[in-house]
């Protein structure tokens, strides 16, 4: 089995790559940038294929790709920028176009990945069957993707998965998150670490465990559509961050209502695992 990757070079996607690999299955990597793939372990490893996605349109990015059994479609620009309208415009039509040209050319097995922002700000357990209500370009952007492939799906017939990611805590590579700060305060020797209040809840995984759950999801295909990639174990993040430093006898006090909540998220919110769960217990 061919799986190709894109974004591989990506904090995700290169773990993405690694699991696939330790399959034994043959992983075709793809990202913009074939300098910093090199750096990657997984370079000798793989098929690697250079590609900034919206270039050479009109080639048969199928055949290019050595025709893969199936895409796991991590790659997406401006990651660290919610609120940029570029995801609505730019990024969003580029991407319509390099999926579309896979699917005409006999692409049949699609994994996408979403967020947990295309929810909007939705209280309580939230379960794929509910209706999108982003707030933001990104999720919205993300969201209308999804809806693309759907009835690009209608057209050509393909296997189609859409995995909606929660909160990661965990070291995501080239990307700040509260478990990357925290270890950074921690390095640094400081005595204080601001937060918000702590209050809200949450629902998390460690890069490692989303990896593992992108990939078993994307082997599979007897599960379709929307899947939820979470624990489902609601926690307070006070509680959730307090634990991890006495767990690690990190000495560090938390400054709880330094910053005020944003106002793009729910202050109580995790995912539903029961399509998760009747994926990676088979």
């Amino acid at each position: 089995m061919k799986v190709l990757v894109t974004g591989a070079t990506g904090g995700l996607g290169e773990l993405v790559v690694n699991n696939l690999l330790s399959r034994g299955i043959t992983v075709i990597a793809s990202s913009r940038n074939e300098d910093k793939a090199k750096k990657s372990a997984f370079y000798t490893k793989v098929i690697y294929k250079p590609y900034v996605i919206g270039e050479n349109i009109n080639t048969d990015l199928f055949s290019y790709f050595e025709k893969p059994d199936a895409l796991i479609h991590l790659a997406w620009e401006k990651l660290n920028e919610y609120k940029n309208e570029e995801h609505l415009t730019s990024i969003l039509e580029n991407h319509k176009k390099f999926v579309s040209n896979l699917f005409a050319n006999g692409l049949k097995d699609f994994t996408g990945v979403g967020t947990c922002y295309e929810y909007g700000i939705r209280e309580g357990i939230l379960e794929e069957a509910m209706p999108a209500s982003p707030v933001l370009p990104y999720p919205e952007a993300k969201n209308r993707f999804r809806e693309f492939c759907e009835q690009e799906r209608l057209k050509y017939g393909f296997s189609f998965k859409w995995i909606r990611i929660f909160y990661v805590f965990g070291e995501v590579r080239e990307r700040k998150n509260l478990y990357t700060l925290i270890l950074n305060a921690v390095r640094n020797n400081d005595k204080l670490f601001n937060m918000s209040g702590g209050e809200q809840v949450r629902d998390f995984l460690t890069p490692e465990e989303i990896a593992a759950n992108i990939v078993k999801i994307a082997l599979q295909t007897k599960v379709d559509g929307i899947i939820n990639c979470c624990s489902g174990i609601p926690v307070k993040l006070k509680d959730f961050v307090t634990d991890f430093l006495a767990r690690n006898n990190y000495k560090l006090d938390l400054n709880f209502g330094f910053y005020p909540y944003v106002d793009y998220e729910p202050m109580v919110t995790w995912g539903s695992v029961k399509k998760l769960k009747s994926i990676t217990t088979n």
